[in-house]
């Protein structure tokens, strides 16, 4: 299992500041212990519609140089949507972004069925407003009908491409379970998806059982093409790193140390790859890159403090 970051992170959104541009973005990144890259597809970090053929080749030998893997490439698309020309749009959008993961050499591209954005108020990011309400509440088995045919469109595109899709647990209209990944994934017939689940996008109490964990794993098998983590840590007083309550997960501890050692047992040989993807908070006030990058490195040596525990408690074959 190799630990990376998604760019999200850095792009400008959820903290008072500008955004790293890409390319500073990944020299930041491995300077910092990272193993990878997962290149979101917004503005200003890797929209497709502005990378020309020469931002691309510049991205796939920025990547060589640095050993810095770009191991995703990640649309925040919504398949769901029942307004026909919209839904269009997205597909294109993902269709843009499976050929710009070719072009740049990620083997993966990273999508939602059911994302609802976020707004940007002065420069900052919310949820409040798309999350407040389903957008479509009369739509619900129409809308997974949409996905579901979606997906099998994109599929094919994908297997032409040579990349996988990796179908995130991620779409609280769809999804609320990394089952109800795999039974799309099943019912779209087709070796180009696969799954990235992130147990902190599981329901409670499942997020914090180390069996639901284990069984995710399990369940998901080889199927698992990506995976991902979320949240903010703390240091206790012991000197570790450990997950902290916090004003926008609040109570939400996911069991991540059995899940990476479920993984790593698994032969799990894919990214587990860092997202800061909510607002940045301190004292109830908008905080500045700092905070981000406080989180960030914490995030990164509790990972890799989860990944040598999980090591050391898998036999050698």
């Amino acid at each position: 299992m190799k630990i990376g970051m998604y760019s999200i992170t850095y792009r400008g959104v959820w903290y008072k500041g500008k955004a790293m541009d890409i390319f500073s973005l990944m020299r930041f990144i491995k300077k910092e212990g990272w193993e990878g890259v997962e290149l979101d597809t917004e503005r200003p970090h890797a929209a497709p519609m502005d990378l020309s053929r020469d931002d691309r080749a510049r991205l796939r030998d920025l990547a060589g140089e640095l050993g810095l893997p770009i191991s995703a490439i990640s649309p925040s698309c919504d398949l769901s949507g029942p307004v026909p020309v919209k839904r269009e749009a997205e597909i294109c959008y993902v269709i843009e972004s499976i050929k710009l993961a070719r072009d740049v050499g990620a083997p993966v591209c990273k999508i939602f069925c059911a994302w609802r954005g976020i707004t940007l108020h002065r420069g900052l990011a919310s949820y409040n407003l798309t999350y407040s309400a389903d957008p479509y509440p009369f739509w619900k088995e129409d809308r997974r009908g949409f996905v579901l045919d979606s997906l099998k469109e994109l599929a094919k595109v994908a297997r032409d491409y040579g990349v996988v899709l990796a179908l995130q647990n991620h779409g609280p209209d769809i999804i609320t379970s990394y089952r109800d990944v795999l039974s799309l994934i099943k019912e779209t017939h087709s070796p180009a998806l696969k799954a990235c689940i992130d147990l902190c996008n599981e329901e409670k109490p499942g997020i914090e059982s180390p069996d639901y964990a284990k069984r995710a794993v399990r369940d998901t098998g080889k199927l698992q093409a990506h995976s991902h983590f979320n949240g903010e840590f703390q240091r206790n007083p012991n000197g570790e790193v450990e997950i902290a309550f916090d004003q926008f997960f609040r109570d939400r501890k996911p069991a991540y140390g059995a899940y990476v050692e479920a993984l790593v047992q698994s032969g799990y040989e894919g990214f587990m790859n860092w997202e800061f993807c909510h607002p940045a908070l301190e004292k109830g006030k908008p905080a500045g890159i700092e905070y981000v990058h406080r989180h960030t490195r914490l995030a990164l040596e509790y990972m890799k403090g989860l990944r040598a525990d999980a090591r050391a408690k898998t036999p050698r074959k």
